[in-house]
């Protein structure tokens, strides 16, 4: 338990450490509204699903079982399906990176991350006028596949990897019959 609250510590100091950071990111995230005519909308939106999706694997800091339950690859995928590639890589991108981060676990599964989620919002960016529950899934299917036979081919263990990729998978299933359409016409 002193371990979790530790990292909990670690965070809110990296928080409170970076507040001008935070701040001048906000700041660039205007002017570049500004400068490629992006809706101030989308320049306020794409924080918030960055910061959505980075904390939601901070429950690994308190409960370590092969269950993932994150909400990066929605945040990624209906970004890049409402808003485009560049804020679609950009949630992607920024919110496995921090998510990772906020966990402790910049490992060698990282750059293969990015990579992977990477894709999925350039893919999610191309077909972003299908429907956004079946593209989703489609999606989601692809990364946890990608990432389950990487993981596996770098020596992973199959008994982790089946149900922590499966309960994503579902997790997301459910993710995008349930709130991606909302969420997306939301963000439109």
């Amino acid at each position: 338990m002193e371990a979790t609250r530790s990292k909990l510590d670690a965070a809110g100091d990296f928080i409170r450490g970076n507040v001008k950071k935070i701040a001048a990111a906000m700041v660039v995230l205007l002017v570049f509204s500004l400068v490629f005519n992006v809706s101030l909308k989308t320049a306020f939106v794409i924080p918030l699903l960055i910061l959505a999706a980075s904390f939601s694997t901070f429950y690994f800091n308190y409960f370590n079982a092969p269950i993932n339950f994150e909400l990066v690859k929605l945040a990624t995928i209906v970004a890049a399906a409402a808003y485009g590639l560049v804020p679609g890589l950009a949630v992607g991108l920024a919110s496995t990176f921090f998510g990772k981060v906020l966990i402790g676990r910049v490992d060698e599964k990282l750059p293969l991350s990015m990579l992977t989620i990477s894709i999925i919002a350039v893919a999610a960016a191309m077909f972003s006028g299908s429907e956004i529950t079946a593209l989703g899934i489609t999606l989601v299917l692809a990364y946890n596949v990608t990432m389950f036979s990487l993981s596996l081919l770098m020596g992973g263990d199959l008994a982790w990897n089946i149900p922590y990729e499966a309960t994503n998978f579902l997790f997301n299933v459910f993710l995008f019959m349930k709130l991606a359409p909302l969420l997306k016409q939301l963000l439109a």
